[in-house]
């Protein structure tokens, strides 16, 4: 085989294949158009009664309400209700990611009624 046509099998492999993200969505049955041509939907909720509280406790833009919720739960000057929901470490991370998602523009925690 030439070289020239082994270039072109690749390139025809190359373009035959889809991209490996394309693949895992499709396997896990995730189809919506959105960046990369697959969105993945969010997963992790919290309950809407955690996310006003949030919201009531700390009057700030999204990224300094993040860096504010850090800070004010390391020095426990957060409300009683939202320290104890935050004590777990999994809580304590649905909370940030969910923040994180706020000052990022992005839906990565969805509000649920609780």
């Amino acid at each position: 085989m030439s070289e020239l046509y082994k270039a072109m099998k690749r390139i025809e492999d190359y373009q035959s294949t889809k991209p490996l993200y394309k693949q895992i969505a499709e396997i896990k049955g995730i189809a919506s158009t959105a960046r990369y041509g697959y969105d993945i939907q969010p997963k992790l909720t919290i309950p809407k009664s955690i996310a006003e509280m949030i919201d009531k406790e700390i009057m700030a833009d999204a990224v300094t309400k993040f860096a504010m919720f850090h800070e004010g739960f390391e020095r426990f000057w957060l409300s009683y209700e939202l320290q104890m929901y935050c004590a777990k470490k999994k809580d304590y991370a649905l909370v940030s990611a969910y923040l994180a998602g706020k000052a990022l523009g992005v839906d990565l925690v969805k509000v649920v009624e609780g």
